[in-house]
């Protein structure tokens, strides 16, 4: 547990989790879930947003609904250790609007990267041909999702300690 959880108190963790689910939740509805007056539970969402907690709040889209139902996993690899060459890789992958997570990983890749396409032509389009065109980076080894089974874009807090 990182030191910033720890300033997190049992009424703190239980807005998180709430807000996580429905940020468009009022004030007063969120206070009644967590147990607390209506003014505290204000002063602490302002105070949990500007510690950094609260990154922001989104909308999520249905990417079926709008036609973006091809979900690529890729693994990328470097030639080398080279921090130019990996921050040039990094920076492509930042500037492809389709790429929605991307990570520096452990193990016997460097990069790993989920993309929200369309379809095969689209991901060829808008990831393999853009990454093909760097010489830094050896391969790509892509995965693409037949079905989803979980998408829970949540941190869980144990509400009970």
């Amino acid at each position: 547990m990182t030191s910033r959880r720890a300033d997190l108190d049992q009424v703190d963790r239980k807005i998180l989790n709430i807000l996580q689910n429905n940020c468009k939740i009022t004030n007063v509805e969120l206070a009644e879930m967590a147990a607390t007056s209506a003014p505290s539970c204000l002063r602490r969402v302002k105070r949990l947003r500007d510690e950094g907690y609260i990154e922001r709040e989104v909308a999520l889209v249905n990417p079926e609904k709008v036609g973006a139902s091809l979900v690529a996993i890729s693994e990328v690899r470097l030639t080398g250790h080279n921090l130019q060459a990996r921050e040039k890789a990094i920076q492509t992958i930042r500037n492809i609007p389709e790429v929605t997570q991307c990570y520096n990983v452990t193990g016997d890749k460097d990069l790993l990267f989920i993309a929200i396409l369309t379809d095969m032509a689209d991901f060829e389009e808008t990831i393999t041909e853009p990454l093909a065109a760097i010489p830094e980076i050896r391969s790509i080894n892509s995965y693409f999702a037949i079905k989803r089974v979980k998408f829970a874009p949540m941190i869980h807090f144990d509400e009970e300690r």
